[in-house]
Order: C-alpha cells, then sequence, then structure tokens
C-alpha cells in the first residue's frame, strides 16, 4: 500500500444484506405461520408453531422445525444488523485477504460470512485476471502455486472495487519479484 495505508477492506453493499435478511425473515414467518387454522384452538396452534406435545414424534419434529424456523429468522436479523459491515476482502503489506465460498451444504454458505478471510501472501500469487462470463459478469482469478483460484464471493462487488484489486495486487505481485 502507499501513503503509509496499511490496509483496504472491500464490503459487501448494505442494501444486499438487508435485501437477504428480509428474504430470510420472510421465509422464517413463512415456515412458521404457515399451517396455522384460526378455526383450531389457540393451544393447537401455539404447539403448530412453537412445540408439539401430542406424541414423542411431533415433539421431535416439531424442535426439529423450531431450530429450522429460528435459524431463518436469527440470520435475517444478523444479515440486517451486520448490514455495513460484511467484508469480502481485505489488502495489505502482506497479502489479499478473500472470502471463500466453502465446499459443501447449503447452511456452510448461507454462514460463509461468518468465518475468517482465506490468505493468499503476494509471493504465493503468480498472477490475478479479470473476466467477463456470461452467467457471473466480471469475476476476479487468482492464479495460485495450487491452481487457479475463481473469487466468486467478490463478484458483488462494485466494478471499480475489482478493478482497484486487480491493479494492487498486481502492483505488489511486480514489486515482490
Amino acid at each position: 500500500m502507499k501513503n503509509g495505508e496499511t490496509s483496504k477492506s472491500y464490503y459487501l453493499s448494505p442494501w444486499r444484506s438487508i435485501t437477504i435478511g428480509i428474504i430470510l425473515i420472510i421465509v422464517g414467518l413463512a415456515f412458521t405461520f404457515m399451517g396455522v387454522d384460526i378455526k383450531d384452538s389457540f393451544w393447537d396452534n401455539l404447539q403448530w408453531v412453537l412445540v408439539s406435545f401430542q406424541g414423542i414424534v411431533e415433539f421431535l419434529t416439531s424442535l426439529l422445525m423450531l431450530a429450522f424456523k429460528l435459524g431463518f429468522l436469527l440470520g435475517g436479523y444478523f444479515f440486517i444488523k451486520y448490514a455495513d459491515g460484511v467484508e469480502r476482502a481485505r489488502l495489505d503489506d502482506e497479502g489479499l485477504y478473500y472470502r471463500e465460498i466453502p465446499k459443501g451444504s447449503g447452511a456452510s454458505k448461507l454462514a460463509m460470512d461468518a468465518g475468517p478471510l482465506t490468505f493468499a501472501a503476494y509471493k504465493t500469487i503468480r498472477d490475478i485476471t479479470l473476466k467477463k462470463t456470461f452467467w457471473a459478469g466480471w469475476q476476479l482469478y487468482l492464479t495460485l502455486d495450487s491452481g487457479v483460484q475463481p473469487l466468486t464471493a467478490l463478484g458483488v462487488l462494485k466494478q471499480v472495487e475489482k478493478q482497484e484489486i486487480l491493479e494492487k495486487v498486481k502492483q505488489s505481485i511486480r514489486l515482490n519479484l
């Protein structure tokens, strides 16, 4: 970095986080109140929404569903609460820190912003390119000793931010050669 700047972070746009949070809350509420019958008693509806005591299978199923519903509602709440602080990438004097989309289940992908950033030292980076694809738009691709790594999670950044990352990493690679 130049002029005494030690690091620069790039964040997910707040409106994207708020939109994701609202969608998660709506889905959570839909699952919570889906199946509520106004003709049933209050106790029956409360058991449907929270925990059912009609039998052991119903109890276990309702506990699992309650956790599922709470996951959506809390996930939406945290996306909205931390809308301005979802870091996707950071550059400093040592290297590039970037958000990697985890392999595995959809739940791990939903929680990808909760984990730490992946670090790539400038001396291990062979190249970085910015390519446009039909489906993903402009994407950054990082070439490491282990192969080409698409920086898919950085696709939500503005075009100017992607270009800035590209230029700063290329400049740092040249300085480390």
